[in-house]
């Protein structure tokens, strides 16, 4: 019957979100500051349309129920890197992009030509006043201290600006590992603990994440074989009743 082939659509579609999820989950292990993502399905029901005598004719879907983030720390890894810095607890760097300004727990960063902080993708890190960092030239001795502030051989330059949100699960994911703030989602600033030389690596869990691929696939699979199975029983039904008006 038609719904059964719906109900089991249903199925492999979430089924195939959740491999998306998991693939990207799979590709970011090694992404500093990833941050691994897992989808969340209810139940739908739907009264059935069709003209079948059903006890209850309500039909279960499966249904999308939303996207949960999540946000635990990853591990640090030291780089040597005297631009690389890791968050210890609550934070997020504030960066500039092209869209705007950003978040992101990442980071590595770099000075670009110009003597600019810069994250991976080459935009602005910005200080407590919303500006970007600059490194003059001739200075070497970079020194980031716990609480963000940075200084060189020639004394202060700046403080890195750490903000944090109400509801996390609110930010949307960007580019990599930036993230765009909801509206009404409220930021506040932060006095960070921050580590020098270290990097926060994915939380993402491969052993994990590869264990949920094969039972999501074999999941699918099965939704598979019985949608297979109930369109040649319908094929057979169709087939006994033609041979059936034949006779």
């Amino acid at each position: 019957m038609k719904n059964t082939l719906y109900i089991a659509l249903s199925r492999q579609t979430s089924l195939w979100n959740q491999l998306d999820m998991v693939s990207n989950n799979l590709a970011n292990v090694n992404t500093a500051g990833y941050k691994g993502v897992q989808a969340h399905f209810t139940e739908h029901l739907s009264r059935s349309k069709t003209d079948e005598k059903l006890i209850d004719d309500r039909l279960s879907f499966t249904h999308d129920f939303g996207i949960v983030r999540d946000f635990t720390e990853g591990a640090f890894s030291s780089t040597g890197n005297p631009l690389d810095v890791a968050i210890h607890g609550d934070g997020y760097f504030v960066i500039e992009t092209p869209q705007g300004i950003q978040y992101s727990r990442n980071g590595q960063f770099k000075l670009n030509s110009d003597g600019m902080i810069v994250n991976s993708n080459g935009y602005a890190v910005l200080d407590t006043n919303n500006n970007p960092i600059f490194i003059a030239p001739q200075e070497t001795q970079i020194n980031i201290a716990r609480d963000g502030s940075i200084s060189t051989e020639n004394g202060p330059v700046a403080t890195l600006q750490v903000v944090e949100f109400d509801d996390r699960q609110k930010l949307r994911a960007s580019y990599g590992t930036l993230f765009q703030n909801a509206e009404g989602n409220n930021m506040t600033p932060v006095t960070p603990s921050v580590e020098q030389g270290m990097i926060e690596k994915s939380n993402v869990n491969a052993v994990v994440e590869m264990a949920r691929m094969i039972k999501l696939q074999r999941a699918y699979e099965n939704v598979q074989m019985m949608i297979d199975t109930e369109h040649s029983r319908r094929q057979n039904a169709i087939q006994a009743y033609a041979r059936a008006g034949g006779q």
